[in-house]
């Protein structure tokens, strides 16, 4: 035996059979590297479009809470004085204060007299910002959620 080996403990044998096994030993080849990575990022994307999806469902219902505290507002502002006007809209209702945005950052409209005999209606244009679409891109209006 070499005279390291036996100081240290180490049979010459035991040494060279582990040399051996960890010689024929390889690491993953590039092709199993490049699947285990393909099949991350398959997961990581419909993981993540489902939670893009749960993100816009959830603007679509904070406009809708922001739409209750604006309607509420308008009510307390009628009851004082008389409906605004289109013309006056919600700047009349928040006087210097600035009226709240719709949960993609667009103003809300106010129309005065509302559809279908009400008095008013207030109206998010969605993530478009723009009048009609579908999708995210739809009108809410505050007369059809009641």
């Amino acid at each position: 035996m070499d005279t390291v080996q036996i100081e240290r403990g180490l049979d010459p044998r035991v040494t060279q059979a582990v040399r051996r096994a960890l010689r024929g030993r390889r690491g993953m080849s590039m092709v199993e590297v490049m699947v285990v990575i393909a099949i991350i990022v398959t997961l990581m994307s419909i993981v993540g479009f489902t939670a893009m999806q749960y993100f816009e469902d959830s603007k679509v219902q904070t406009t809708l809470l922001q739409m209750t505290e604006v309607n509420k507002k308008v009510e307390i502002y009628t009851l004082r004085n008389k409906v605004p006007s289109t013309a006056d809209g919600l700047k009349a209702v928040y006087g210097d204060a600035a009226p709240p945005k719709d949960s993609w950052g667009n103003d809300f409209v106010f129309l005065s007299p509302g559809p279908q005999g009400h008095k008013f209606d207030i109206v998010s244009y969605g993530a478009d910002g723009a009048e009609g679409g579908t999708g995210n891109d739809a009108d809410i209006r505050w007369s059809e959620q009641k």
